[in-house]
């Protein structure tokens, strides 16, 4: 991590737990600044058009987006972002439960696809994958 770059985050889950283990599991991975959790890609997409309760809301960096949604679902937030020219520079990270080809084929022009782990340790190692996709480490 760049040592002085604190990078906005925005974390689109409706799974409590999976919030919990991802706040975690960035922290592990040097990222600082708290994450703004939404859990559903409707309160997603006032965030990203600066609608209320939202209007003096900084808009992220990184997007960890997870596809399966309430009310929006994630490809619609994606999509939403890649068609605004204002946004395109925001790093998109999908988390899913979802098979990786399936979420490629879902949300294509996201810029990481992560399958959620369901053992703590390979959860808590999501972190630095992530950190290696926003700041293009291969």
């Amino acid at each position: 991590m760049i040592a002085d770059e604190k990078p906005n985050i925005v974390i689109v889950e409706d799974n409590p737990m999976d919030v919990f283990l991802l706040q975690d599991a960035l922290r592990i991975a040097g990222f600082t600044n708290e994450p703004l959790v939404l859990n559903d890609g409707e309160l997603a997409l006032a965030m990203l058009k600066n609608e209320a309760p939202f209007e003096s809301q900084v808009m992220p960096d990184l997007m960890i987006l997870d596809l399966n949604l309430r009310r929006v679902d994630g490809p619609e937030v994606l999509k939403f972002i890649r068609q605004t020219e204002r946004l395109e520079k925001i790093r998109v990270v999908v988390l899913s439960s979802s098979p990786t080809d399936l979420m490629r084929t879902k949300a294509a022009d996201a810029d990481g696809y992560f399958t959620k782990p369901s053992v703590l340790d390979e959860f808590m190692e999501l972190g630095a994958k992530i950190r290696d996709c926003y700041y293009g480490v291969t």
